[in-house]
């Protein structure tokens, strides 16, 4: 990126590409169809941005914090939330309203630990201030840490997950043609 102050802290740059349409129902889709973790999703986005490709030392620190850290205290804390969304809240012993309140304490729970995911995360690394890539440099360090991500957890990159991470990318880069971004993913 360019200069210092154009730098965006990951929360930031998650929260403001989460707010795009049509992102929350691809990373929702790629979470739930193909076992992604949206954060590590926007973390290759954002090193990839700020950084350039994942080193292999950053990518295994990450990638093994991350899959503790869901599995032990996001995943279950969704699960709760949508168990009691579509099953624990309507059951004839529990007062429904009462159930729905402690639901959104939960949802606001797995929201802090996602963001707390996203603080540590972020802390593995530090920016370069001055460093200047091209917009095409960028895409290519985006779309190799996307693929690198996938590989390791054995997403298949098939053309609806790859449209599905175009989608995400174009949010977070508006500039960028969905069809650049595709044949970046295609030359992979």
């Amino acid at each position: 990126m360019a200069a210092s102050h154009d730098i965006e802290g990951f929360w930031d740059f998650s929260v403001r590409t989460y707010r795009t349409d049509g992102v929350p129902d691809a990373c929702l889709s790629l979470q739930n169809d193909s076992g992604a973790d949206v954060n590590m999703l926007l973390y290759c986005c954002w090193i990839g941005a700020y950084i350039g490709q994942f080193d292999r030392d950053l990518f295994a620190r990450a990638s093994a914090f991350s899959i503790q850290w869901a599995n032990q205290v996001v995943v279950p804390l969704r699960s709760a939330r949508t168990w009691m969304k579509h099953t624990g809240c309507d059951a004839e012993t529990v007062p429904t309203d009462a159930c729905m309140q402690l639901r959104e304490e939960i949802k606001s729970v797995e929201f802090a630990a996602e963001k707390m995911q996203q603080q540590v995360l972020e802390s593995l690394v530090s920016i370069d201030q001055s460093r200047i890539e091209t917009p095409e440099q960028i895409l290519k360090d985006v779309v190799a840490n996307l693929m690198l991500y996938s590989e390791h957890m054995g997403i298949e990159v098939c053309e609806d997950v790859r449209r599905k991470f175009a989608d995400v990318v174009q949010a977070e880069f508006p500039d960028w043609r969905e069809q650049m971004i595709l044949h970046a993913f295609e030359l992979r």
